[in-house]
C-alpha cells in the first residue's frame, strides 16, 4: 500500500498539539500547588494582628533591656515612661550633674540618633495599643547602676512590674534581678 504524504496544507485552519494549552496533567499540578499555598498563607494573614502585637511586645523588651543596659554601662540611671493613653513609650536618662527623674532627658536611639520613644496604633504597630503599665503602681520603671528595677519613688521594686498590651502579649520586670520577660496570653 503507498504511503500518502501529508501536507501542510492539508491542515490549515486546524490547531496543532504542539500549539494547544494545558494538559490535564499540568492543570492538577498547578491548582494542587494553589492549593498547597493557601493552606499555608491564609493562617498566617489571619493572625496577623497576633503577630504585630507580639513584634511590639518583643520590641518593647528589647527597649527596656537597652535602657538597663544602659544603666549598667553608664552609671547613671535610666528611665522608661508609659502613657497607656497615647499608646506611647520613651526611654529616659538622668543628667549626671543634676540627677534625678525631673532632670531626665529622652535617649538617642544609637542606630538613628533619633529621640527614644515608641508609638503604638499606627504604620507596623497598627491596631496595638498599651492595655496596662504598672510598676508597684505606676507606669514608669527605672534601671540604677547596677540593672535593678526602681519605682517612681527611686526605691527598688517591691512586686514584679508589668506592660501588657491591647492584643494579650507583654513583658513583666522581676524586682531586685531586673530581669525582663517576654509574655504571651
Amino acid at each position: 500500500m503507498p504511503r500518502t504524504l501529508l501536507s501542510s496544507a492539508s491542515f490549515k485552519g486546524r490547531r496543532s498539539i504542539v500549539d494547544g494549552g494545558f494538559t490535564l496533567v499540568e492543570l492538577i499540578a498547578v491548582i494542587s500547588i494553589v492549593g498547597i499555598m493557601a493552606a499555608v498563607c491564609v493562617p498566617a494573614i489571619s493572625n496577623l494582628g497576633s503577630t504585630r502585637d507580639a513584634a511590639a511586645a518583643r520590641q518593647m523588651v528589647h527597649d527596656l533591656s537597652y535602657a538597663r543596659e544602659s544603666s549598667l554601662c553608664s552609671g547613671t540611671r535610666s528611665w522608661i515612661v508609659f502613657d497607656a493613653s497615647a499608646t506611647t513609650y520613651s526611654l529616659r536618662a538622668e543628667n549626671p550633674a543634676s540627677p534625678g527623674q525631673s532632670g531626665a532627658s529622652v535617649m538617642r536611639d544609637p542606630s538613628s540618633g533619633n529621640p527614644y520613644s515608641q508609638a503604638f496604633g499606627s504604620g507596623e504597630f497598627a491596631g496595638i495599643g498599651i492595655a496596662s503599665a504598672s510598676f508597684d503602681g505606676v507606669p514608669r520603671v527605672g534601671f540604677d547602676w547596677m540593672g535593678r528595677p526602681l519605682n517612681s519613688s527611686d526605691a527598688s521594686l517591691s512586686m514584679e512590674g508589668s506592660v501588657m498590651l491591647t492584643g494579650g502579649h507583654g513583658l513583666t520586670v522581676e524586682p531586685g534581678t531586673g530581669f525582663i520577660r517576654f509574655v504571651t496570653p
